[in-house]
């Protein structure tokens, strides 16, 4: 998956955190929605940071996610790093 702009990274954390909650894992999709809801309130490099941290403690979590879901995390997680690296 790659994202375009910061509203696609918006978009994926509401699904993936829609898909953790239905699975069971409230405690992590309520991380990832609260990273999502920082979009509006602080800079885009926070946005970013608040995202990749999110995604990480999912990352941790290794029978939550499919294993395609996990590799198209593993690649927003690879372009989260590519954006700071870039900065």
């Amino acid at each position: 998956m790659q994202l375009e702009n910061n509203r696609q990274l918006y978009d994926y954390l509401a699904a993936i955190g829609a898909t953790l909650n239905a699975r069971g894992a409230v405690e992590l999709s309520r991380i990832v929605l609260a990273a999502r809801r920082t979009a509006a309130g602080i800079p885009v490099t926070e946005f970013l940071g608040e995202s990749r941290i999110a995604l990480q403690r999912v990352e941790h979590e290794q029978n939550v996610l499919t294993e395609s879901e996990r590799l198209e995390l593993l690649d927003v997680l690879r372009q989260l790093d590519e954006a700071f690296s870039r900065r």
